[in-house]
């Protein structure tokens, strides 16, 4: 289920990059009511199906990414949204969505990096940008960006075709240069090298450390220690 930064950068990439039908997301249940988990209103009109390993609300089809039932070049676009830190074997699911997408076809995919642990059901993997590439390596055009602090990303998201050129820029986005900016500037937060925290967040930690730390600085001078 994609967050909305994802969901607003594929609505920019639909604008820019043809993306032909069938188009069918890989990991289309919608886990958590509050969030934007429907990819369907960005493709009205349009052949869409959800997939995923089990059923739910936004899933048509039951998949298992490691081990599609498609055919051969059956897929026109394939969407694989923060889902694919939840397979066990990101690069068996790497090369099921190549073997899947038509020539001429696009493949979407993204996956957390800078983010909490979320089990649903499992989270297993994290993926630098060179990491997403090795996944997709066997399509012919792969471009990947990162989103965040660039030696730690917050997302990473790639578009790779099969016998399809791409000439994408980081530059033509504007929801991702608006996100890398915000994270940049860092707005009314506090930097601790790649952590960002607000001034009221800050605040509240130091009140509910302080008294740990005084009490273990008194005990380590009362034992004579440094």
């Amino acid at each position: 289920m994609a967050q909305q930064l994802i969901v607003d950068f594929l609505a920019e990439l639909a604008a820019k990059v043809q993306l032909p039908e069938p188009i069918v997301e890989f990991g289309s249940l919608q886990v958590e009511a509050d969030q934007p988990g429907d990819l369907r209103p960005l493709f009205a009109g349009r052949e869409f199906t959800g997939t995923d390993m089990r059923a739910g609300p936004g899933v048509d089809r039951i998949e298992d990414l490691r081990a599609l039932s498609y055919g051969d070049g059956e897929v026109g676009t394939a969407l694989c949204l923060d889902t694919l830190e939840h397979c066990d074997d990101p690069l068996a699911a790497g090369r099921e969505l190549h073997r899947v997408l038509r020539d001429d076809g696009v493949c979407v995919v993204s996956s957390v990096m800078l983010f909490p642990i979320h089990a649903y059901p499992s989270d297993y993997w994290r993926f630098t940008p060179e990491g997403m590439r090795t996944v997709l390596s066997a399509f012919d055009s792969v471009w990947v960006v990162g989103v965040g602090p660039a030696q730690l990303p917050m997302q990473v998201i790639a578009v790779a075709t099969k016998r399809r050129p791409l000439a994408l820029e980081p530059g033509m986005f504007r929801t991702l240069e608006a996100e890398q900016r915000r994270w940049d500037l860092a707005p009314g937060k506090v930097r601790f090298g790649i952590v960002q925290v607000s001034l009221r967040e800050l605040l509240g930690e130091l009140v509910r450390q302080l008294p740990r730390v005084a009490m273990q600085r008194a005990s380590a001078r009362l034992h004579g220690d440094p």
